[in-house]
């Protein structure tokens, strides 16, 4: 299970949101020696979105730290969907106006650009779906030792 840190933004009486602490509170991307995701995170921008997680901890409260998960099969799962859907719509397209139509490279390479558009578009569908389901939520695992 992958762990990470965040704050407790709102909570309902079976329900909690939280905001996931970003590459910031990273202590080697504090000193511009990590991974590249404060980076990202500058450019991307500052703002992060509140999560939706399962689980409740009795008596939490808004700014309180905990610790949530979610499992590394759901992250492949992810990875899998945003990478491969699209690449593999984009090569299945190009060889299907190669083999099938014969068509001239300009062609094949519109078909793979449509084949590359319906695999985001794929992607996007089942993302929506999973954002909507329960299962696809982080967990709400514990509160963070205090330092």
């Amino acid at each position: 299970m992958i762990e990470e840190k965040a704050i407790v933004t709102r909570t309902d009486d079976d329900a909690v949101w939280v905001r996931a602490l970003g590459p910031e509170t990273c202590p080697r991307c504090a000193e511009g020696r990590g991974c590249g995701g404060g980076v990202l995170g500058r450019l991307i921008g500052r703002r992060r979105p509140d999560v939706l997680v399962r689980g409740v901890i009795p008596g939490l409260r808004v700014g309180d730290a905990v610790i949530v998960g979610i499992e590394d099969g759901m992250v492949m799962r992810a990875a899998l969907w945003v990478y491969l859907v699209p690449l593999a719509g984009m090569v299945l397209a190009g060889a299907f106006a190669q083999q099938v139509l014969q068509a001239h490279d300009a062609l094949v390479a519109a078909f793979g650009l449509v084949g590359l558009a319906g695999g985001f578009a794929c992607t996007h569908a089942a993302g929506r779906r999973a954002a909507a389901s329960p299962a696809y939520r982080p967990l709400l695992l514990r509160r963070a030792a205090a330092r």
